[in-house]
């Protein structure tokens, strides 16, 4: 499914920036230097220091942020939502358990990756 990635830096403290995100996309923001507010639609704020993520789900439009310090540097990325199951095991991220041992047997037989 397609997908968003963004690298973004806010220049100014305080500065509130707009972002269009397509519409029933979810969206992870981590924040690598700085802080910011993710603002809601009713202007409810969400703060998200330095090493930090903040998710949101499927409320696409604009993604509205606030910067708490001069040069914010901050990842955006997002995607449609895949609406299946999900099971990780080490390394692995399949759909399922029968999957994730499956996954272990071609590891150590030496079919990964053939």
């Amino acid at each position: 499914s397609p997908v968003e990635l963004w690298d973004v830096t806010i220049k100014k403290e305080n500065a509130i920036v707009d972002l269009p995100f397509p519409e029933n996309y979810n969206c992870i923001v981590f924040v690598r230097r700085g802080k910011i507010d993710v603002v809601g639609e009713d202007n409810t704020k969400r703060h998200v220091g330095p090493q930090a993520v903040a998710l949101t789900q499927k409320n696409g439009g604009v993604l509205r942020l606030q910067s708490g310090e001069p040069d914010t540097s901050i990842l955006i990325m997002g995607g449609l939502p895949l609406d299946e199951p999900i099971a990780a095991r080490g390394p692995f991220v399949m759909n399922t358990s029968d999957e994730i041992m499956q996954a272990n047997r071609d590891y150590q037989s030496g079919k990964f990756g053939t």
